[in-house]
């Protein structure tokens, strides 16, 4: 595995923070501007007040994370994200090759603001599934009747790094409509082709389970490039009737901070783990996902399968990962994936984006908090024993290997606290997997904790439940136990008022303009890969 940093490849990091239904009290309105220019965010999280279907930008650059009124809210796209349009056929649809785009990318820069959207606070119980649809209905500029500075485009890619049918792009005709799962929690690549400041006007559209038709429409102010975001007036552009106060999350800007919380809730549940051994084969799973028990650094497989709101703690030893058949890919003829195998030959993916009936895997070191540890915690893989090579890897214009048994073993993840990825995990045959690993990191009284698991994992047409050398099940509602802390965030309301049939619009996938190399430049000048793997024979030797 390799060295984590910050930097343009780094991979998909965000706090899943998920709801399954959530009732909120407006709190009073004031006139209150938040400026984002860094972190994760869910531009378009859509939520029930009252009843009542609403958007809100939910802000994870605080803890918890906040829920805000759109229109109160300016988001900057940094200088920094100015790249240069790849002079490839598959990305055409942005422009001419070589010209300026400021990217608010797929995977995240910590440097920059991370964009996406979330149904996670939409229930099953209150929404009829199939029914939520976002549109993008119109895009203006500066002011409400100006003209938008340049072009939208938001688009996902896959596995292999081929940009997916757009959701948005505002050079063709608006309104645009996306069609949205509900428990979705999506990022993708957000392109603006000039600098300046857009106006972006979303209605989000549901139908409860009565019957009863629901809609929200708010404009969202994107300040993109050398644009001073104070400056910027919120929502449509329409001047204030009073004094504004200006909020920032970010350490970039220092301004006067004003956070109303209307409702703020946590739960903890103190149940043991599940006793019983699950198969985990479709949904959200982080397999590696570290925590300081009494002291001592425990790691486990925190299974979202049931559901953001339904987290499951579970042993790796009582656990078993299933890539189903239809996980089955081809490799490409790109050398660049040689590392996989030859060309045309079979490949089982866990995929970096969430494709339904396929497990997602990732991992987090979101409990453990910088001030649990200090510095980075590693990730060793020290053994695989299966029939064929794994690979772990990001897609760019050209692939970022992060592990590679192929080439001998150990290799080490570096990862900050806090954080949570995806990224491709590949398997060359079919069989059984087991993968042990070894988790370290320094505590805050300089002690060093070590935790040492073995991962099962089944891949293809094989049987699972027996593959941990006990009888393994799915689980059910009725077994899984949830444990941990679930936060509810709380919302500021300041003013009145997937891409591809065969992948949801789900999670953190690759971006490859961001991380790719060669043909895809900085505005500096170069690209920058800033994750190079570790191995102790190279480094040790």
């Amino acid at each position: 595995m390799t060295p984590y940093r910050s930097g343009l490849a780094l991979a998909a990091v965000t706090t899943l923070v998920g709801l399954a239904a959530v009732s909120f009290a407006p709190a009073s309105a004031q006139n209150a501007t938040t400026v984002v220019d860094q972190g994760h965010v869910d531009l378009m999280a859509g939520v029930l007040i009252d009843g009542k279907l609403a958007m809100r930008f939910k802000d994870g650059n605080v803890e918890p994370p906040v829920l805000r009124d759109p229109e109160t809210v300016v988001t900057h796209l940094k200088p920094e994200a100015r790249l240069q349009i790849p002079d490839l056929p598959e990305y055409a649809f942005l422009g001419p090759a070589g010209s300026d785009i400021w990217v608010s990318p797929e995977v995240q820069d910590p440097n920059l603001v991370w964009a996406g959207w979330n149904t996670e606070s939409l229930p099953a119980a209150e929404i009829t599934p199939g029914s939520v649809k976002w549109s993008l209905n119109a895009v203006a500029g500066t002011t409400p009747d100006a003209k938008a500075p340049g072009n939208v485009t938001v688009f996902q890619t896959d596995s292999f790094g081929a940009p997916l049918p757009r959701i948005f792009d505002t050079a063709q005709p608006l309104p645009q409509t996306h069609p949205l799962d509900l428990g979705i929690h999506a990022h993708a690549n957000w392109t603006f082709s000039a600098e300046g400041v857009y106006r972006l006007t979303f209605s989000l559209q549901a139908t409860t389970t009565t019957g009863k038709a629901l809609e929200d429409t708010a404009t969202y102010a994107i300040a993109v490039g050398a644009i001073d975001p104070t400056t910027v007036i919120p929502g449509d552009g329409t001047p204030p009737t009073s004094t504004t106060t200006t909020t920032t999350t970010t350490t970039t800007t220092t301004t006067t901070t004003t956070t109303t919380t209307a409702s703020s809730s946590t739960t903890t549940s103190t149940s043991p783990a599940p006793a019983s051994c699950a198969v985990l084969a479709d949904g959200h799973v982080d397999l590696i996902a570290p925590a300081l028990v009494d002291g001592a650094l425990r790691t486990r497989v925190k299974d979202g399968t049931a559901g953001p709101d339904k987290a499951v703690w579970r042993e790796p030893a009582d656990t078993v990962i299933h890539v189903v058949p239809q996980a089955r890919n081809t490799i490409p003829a790109d050398p660049a994936y040689a590392f996989l195998g030859t060309g045309g030959q079979p490949v089982w993916l866990i995929p970096q984006t969430q494709i339904p009936g396929i497990v997602w895997a990732g991992w987090n070191t979101e409990s453990l908090r910088p001030q649990d540890v200090t510095g980075d915690i590693a990730i060793k893989l020290t053994a695989v024993d299966g029939p064929g090579q794994v690979a772990v890897f990001l897609t760019g214009l050209t692939p970022n290997v992060l592990v590679h048994t192929g080439d001998g073993l150990p290799d080490t993840l570096t990862v900050p606290p806090g954080t949570h990825a995806h990224a491709n995990w590949a398997f060359t045959r079919e069989g059984i997997y087991k993968l042990t690993i070894e988790v370290a990191a320094t505590r805050a009284d300089g002690q060093s904790a070590v935790d040492t698991d073995v991962f099962t994992i089944a891949v293809g047409a094989v049987d699972p439940k027996p593959a941990s050398g006990r009888q393994c099940t799915s689980p059910t509602p009725t077994t899984a136990t949830t444990t941990g802390t679930t936060h509810t965030p709380p919302v500021t309301t300041t003013s009145p008022r997937a891409a591809s049939s065969g992948l949801a619009s789900t999670g953190a996938g690759p971006l490859g303009l961001v991380i790719g190399t060669g043909t895809l430049l900085l505005a500096g000048g170069v690209a920058v890969l800033l994750l190079s793997r570790s191995r102790r024979s190279r480094s040790e030797s």
